[in-house]
């Protein structure tokens, strides 16, 4: 009787090592894989959501640089009498000009930054599609 016992423990014993180890062989993995993928697709959105944001603010800046004008006009009335005055003289259209050369330039330096930016960004995803695609070898052995 006890031998019939002492069996029927070690059975369940292997059969619990066994899932234990099925257990940590695959959800292991399975969570290891899953949270690999979200870092990617976070890398991946992060870029463009940072893309759109920058060319956004730009947009904007640009746009609200040639507003200005127009809006000091229609806030003021003796301001606007300044600002023909200042127009008559050709001191807005040199302030226009000067100011598309400016955002011209400020422009080149930002789109270069952003080239530096997209280097670190693609070696980032690189690294993470690298450690998935190690991941999926490892889990699918």
């Amino acid at each position: 009787m006890f031998e019939t016992i002492g069996a029927i423990l070690l059975s369940i014993g292997l059969v619990i090592k066994f899932i234990k180890n099925l257990l940590i062989k695959y959800v292991a993995f399975g969570v290891v894989l899953t949270f690999q993928f979200s870092i990617t697709a976070a890398t991946i959105t992060f870029a463009l959501v940072f893309y759109a944001f920058v060319i956004t603010s730009l947009i904007s800046l640009y746009n609200f640089g040639f507003s200005i004008s127009d809006y000091i006009n229609s806030s003021a009335p003796a301001l606007s009498c300044f600002m023909g005055v200042l127009d008559m003289i050709g001191f807005l259209s040199a302030v226009n000009q000067g100011y598309t050369l400016f955002f011209a330039s400020l422009s080149t330096i930002l789109i270069f930054r952003l080239i530096g930016f997209t280097f670190f960004i693609m070696r980032m995803i690189a690294n993470e599609v690298f450690k998935l695609g190690v991941l999926l070898g490892q889990a699918l052995s």
